[in-house]
């Protein structure tokens, strides 16, 4: 049971609507800003770095597979860590790990035992972060406020994410994976400075033995709506991590280019970001509805386009849509787990657990098909991911947040 004390703290955070009218709001835009920085360049360089090294389709998914296996198995380690350690302490571990996950990326070695090092490293990596993302949100910003904050923590994310890819690109082209290590470290390690900043009174842990409790929780026939949209967001996961980066580099076979691409079409999604979070903090279930329409619709062109030109273009519109997608359904699932009867902690461990079993479940049925057909796994993905829209959007409606 939520107490009251604790949400009128949380309301009493927005009444100004200023962006920084909080110390925990900058310090969670740093954080945002140096993790995406880091984050970006292993999200949208790791398929490429592994394809050009001579990895195959069919195994660059199945490093995936293992990855969202252990990532779901073992999310309820982000529970254990942080009532023991601490929110930032847990998250620099996760930090620590990423920076070990993406050494073994860049000195690939094709052989199955390297792949699974990778997989497994990364995957307690995002055991122990991946719940705090929803978590930590869902306890500091407040509710009136959450689109808006959402919306800016994602402009900071672009900022961030264009200066990665350019980083990236420019280093990756000229081979020099030292410098590009350690300003990965560097820079996770900013972001943990101001985490530990972080007001700790408001971080609350009513789960106990978490391992038990998340797992007992998981199979219960209770919050049926958030795990069901939690799993099925897999699709758009999939999409976002292997789907686009591939098919694109695998289009243009340049990785220039696919710099040059990524760079513009980050700068591209900047324009709409400001305006979805105050549309949303107005009404929130009618702008995530018209952000889905309109995903699914640029989420399509991939499924018939082949000309390098309009893929271009769509990766500019794609980027354009896809946070402002991932910004509201990020305000939604934190206001949902926030308002819930239940531990805020135990329900974003959850939300995490069912999307990585998800993702386990479709990658594997990916990966038998990427045998057969890799251009008939592409489109797959992008249709399972157009479909999943708008199933997702209508289960949404009846959170009545």
């Amino acid at each position: 049971m939520k107490q009251n004390i604790e949400k009128e703290d949380k309301t009493n955070y927005s009444i100004n609507g200023s962006y920084f009218n909080s110390k925990d709001y900058i310090l969670l835009y740093i954080d945002s800003f140096f993790k995406t920085f880091a984050n970006s360049i292993y999200a949208a360089f790791t398929p490429v770095v592994l394809y050009k090294a001579g990895v195959s389709v069919a195994m660059i998914i199945f490093i995936y597979m293992i990855q969202f296996l252990v990532m779901g198995a073992f999310s309820p380690l982000a529970g254990t860590l942080s009532k023991k350690i601490g929110v930032a302490n847990t998250k620099c571990i996760s930090y620590l790990l990423k920076c070990i996950s993406l050494i073994l990326v860049l000195t690939v070695d094709t052989n199955i035992k390297h792949y699974i090092s990778i997989a497994l490293i990364y995957g307690l990596s995002g055991a122990a972060n991946n719940p705090l993302n929803t978590y930590i949100p869902g306890k500091i910003v407040g509710e009136e406020f959450r689109g808006r904050f959402n919306s800016f923590t994602y402009i900071l994310r672009c900022f961030s994410s264009i200066i990665g890819y350019i980083f990236a690109g420019v280093l990756l082209i000229k081979k020099n994976n030292t410098i590009l290590i350690i300003s990965v470290f560097i820079s996770y390690f900013i972001a943990y400075i101001a985490l530990l900043n972080l007001d700790k009174e408001k971080m609350k842990y009513d789960i106990k033995l978490v391992f038990k409790e998340s797992y007992k929780y998981l199979f219960q026939k209770e919050n049926e709506n958030l795990k069901l949209v939690s799993g099925l967001r897999s699709f758009i996961i999939i999409e976002r991590l292997i789907a686009v980066p591939l098919y694109i580099y695998i289009s243009l076979n340049d990785l220039k280019t696919f710099t040059i691409l990524y760079v513009i079409s980050t700068i591209v999604e900047l324009l709409s970001l400001f305006i979805a979070g105050n549309n949303y903090d107005k009404n929130k279930i009618k702008t995530f509805n018209i952000i889905t329409f309109i995903k699914a619709i640029v989420t399509s062109v991939f499924l018939f386009a082949h000309k390098v030109y309009i893929l271009m273009l769509n990766k500019s519109i794609y980027n354009l849509v896809d946070d402002v997608y991932d910004s509201s359904y990020s305000a939604l699932s934190q206001s949902k787990v926030e308002k819930e009867e239940k531990d805020t902690l135990l329900l974003s461990i959850i939300h995490e657990m069912c999307l990585c079993f998800f993702e386990f479940i479709v990658l594997f049925a990916l990966l038998i098909i990427s045998i057969i057909n890799v251009n008939i796994t592409f489109k797959v993905m992008f249709a399972g991911s157009i479909i999943v829209l708008f199933i997702n959007a209508k289960i949404i409606k009846q959170w009545n947040v």
